[in-house]
Formats: structure tokens, C-alpha cells, sequence
């Protein structure tokens, strides 16, 4: 979704062009105006990014009913203030002046390079190693950053595609109210209808530390001097470190050769499992909490208004 389908009425056009120097000199009602008259990023898709100026680009943030902007914009600041190569905030507008809850532009630095995802039916090993190793040490910066909560860093809530419930959990969930929210799906959920999943019970952790969650390629860019940068941290927040393996995943829309019977897609597999292997380390070590998650994921989507003893009370749309 970009500003214009979020737009009831087209704002007049600006009558002076967008000048990156006077960024925070723009009045909100101004900036949308710009924001809603920039044209989409291409990458390999029309992206729901808008390209504001060569060094600025705007992102939605906020208007899912379990995330909030803030979320993004505190994960952004954690990750670039221990190291990684996150774009900087420079500055949010709100998308309603009435109601800033209802989501905010994020004005962001511009990545300038290309997405693993244009790269990756020409990638060279070595740029893949080196890309892969980079994230490799991402990751484990990541693992310092701990917390005794779940969630967005700011609302608490946790948002995941493998959670489908309507009542998820808790906000700012301990880690075991947040395993224990997992187990009640697996072993309590419909007892005299589903078959408890005692073999896939899962463990807390002492504590949670801070995952990106979706690590698809197009979410990563090497820029013009090969350096890897982290993009759209909106799924981001503080989760067991198996969510961040889990959300390694390649075989997006704009990706579905690696899906045909073909060599190339073939290679292209085998490219993917060597990234995330030098990356993540094996799959090996996850398979329970992958099984666990498959299990949850089908019967919250089954069973969406059931509500476990570890649930949030709140309404998710």
C-alpha cells in the first residue's frame, strides 16, 4: 500500500519542489503532499516504499492493528545504535492529523545498491559468502540485545504470520507467558477435537532478545561498496531467537522460479540453504520450534477466536 491508497481525495500538487535541506521545515499537511506525489521504489516489484528525494525514501508504518509505528521507528534506533546497517528515521509525519494512532510515514535514508533479491540469479559465491557472513554478525549482535518481554519495543504486541489468533498474547509477555501461550495451542486448545502435540512442547528462554523476523531477501541490500543493510523492520521485537531463523525465508512472490523444476531454480535453492547456513548455522537446531510453529500457525488460523489463559484481552481485527 502506498500514500495514495490511503488517500480519500487527491491533494493538490506542491507548488515548489521537495528540497531535502528543508526537510524539517515542512509542516505535516506540506509533507504529505510531497509523500503522496513521489513516485513508488522500483526494486524488482513496485515497492509500497516512495522514493521522496535521491537520499530519502517514505514508508508507511503503524496501521496493522498489532503494530505500531513507534515499534518500528525504537527497533530502527536499537539496531543502528549497536552496530548494524539500519536506515535512519529522520523524521515521521503523521498519516491523520486527528488521530496519530491511525500510522505514521517514517522518513527514511535512502539505501543506494540493490536487494538480494535483484542479485540472486547472478550472484557470485564469494558476494553471497560475504553477504551471508555480514548477517552472520548481525545476528549474533542481535543475541546481545536482550529483554524479559515480548513484542514490538514499544506496544508490547507481538505480531507474527505463524500467530493468526484474534486474541494473541499478552502484551509485553514474559518469556513464558509467551511459551506458555505457544503450549496451549499444542497440547490444550479443543481437547476433545485436536490430538495434544506433547512432542512439540517448547521451553522459555531466559530471556528474549531482538529479531528482525523477516530476513526475505528482499529485505537486505548490498549497497555500492558491498555492504549489507537490514530493511523494513516492522515485523521487529523482542521473540525467542528461533523466530529470527523461521523468518529467513526466500521463496517470496517476486521469487517463484526457485518453485520450477528447473536448473537455475534448482541452484537457486542450493544458494538460499548456503546463505542461511552461514548466516544461522543448521536448520537442524530448530526443527522442534518449526514443527511447533507449523502446529500453531494451522490451528490459529482454524480456531481464530479461541482465547488461551495467556491471551490479551484485547481485539485484533
Amino acid at each position: 500500500m502506498n500514500a495514495k491508497d490511503i488517500t480519500q481525495k487527491d491533494p493538490p500538487a506542491p507548488l515548489v519542489p521537495f528540497e531535502e535541506a528543508l526537510l524539517n521545515t515542512y509542516s505535516d499537511s506540506e509533507m504529505r503532499k510531497f509523500i503522496y506525489w513521489s513516485p513508488c521504489l522500483l526494486t524488482t516489484r513496485e515497492e509500497a516504499v516512495t522514493l521522496l528525494s535521491p537520499n530519502l525514501v517514505v514508508k508507511q508504518s503503524g496501521r496493522d492493528p498489532d503494530q505500531h509505528y513507534l515499534d518500528e521507528a525504537l527497533a530502527l534506533r536499537r539496531a543502528r545504535s549497536v552496530g548494524l546497517r539500519a536506515p535512519k528515521v529522520h523524521r515521521m509525519v503523521p498519516m491523520d492529523d486527528e488521530n496519530e494512532d491511525e500510522g505514521q510515514f517514517l522518513i527514511l535514508e535512502r539505501v543506494h545498491g540493490s536487494t538480494l533479491e535483484q542479485l540472486w540469479p547472478t550472484i557470485r559465491i564469494w558476494t553471497l559468502f560475504s553477504a551471508a557472513w555480514q548477517l552472520r554478525g548481525y545476528l549474533r549482535t542481535l543475541r546481545g540485545v536482550g529483554s524479559s518481554t515480548t513484542g514490538g519495543l514499544h506496544s508490547g504486541w507481538t505480531h507474527s504470520t505463524r500467530l493468526d489468533a484474534i486474541h494473541g498474547p499478552i502484551r509485553h509477555a514474559s518469556p513464558s507467558a509467551f511459551v506458555g501461550y505457544l503450549n496451549w495451542w499444542l497440547l490444550d486448545c479443543r481437547p476433545g477435537i485436536l490430538t495434544p502435540r506433547q512432542d512439540l512442547v517448547l521451553q522459555p528462554e531466559q530471556e528474549h532478545i531482538l529479531v528482525h523476523q523477516d530476513l526475505a531477501p528482499r529485505n537486505m541490500i548490498l549497497d555500492n561498496s558491498g555492504k549489507l543493510w537490514l530493511v523494513d523492520w516492522g515485523h521487529a521485537g523482542f521473540y525467542p531467537p528461533f523466530m529470527e531463523f523461521l523468518g529467513i525465508e526466500a521463496r517470496t512472490s517476486a521469487m517463484p522460479w526457485l518453485t520450477k523444476n528447473t536448473w537455475s531454480a534448482w541452484w537457486g535453492c542450493v544458494k538460499w540453504s548456503f546463505f542461511r547456513w552461514v548466516a544461522a548455522g543448521p536448520s537442524s537446531s530448530h526443527q522442534r520450534a518449526r514443527k511447533a510453529l507449523a502446529c500453531v500457525s494451522i490451528r490459529t488460523q482454524r480456531y481464530r477466536m479461541d482465547r488461551s489463559p495467556f491471551s490479551d484481552s484485547s481485539f485484533k481485527a
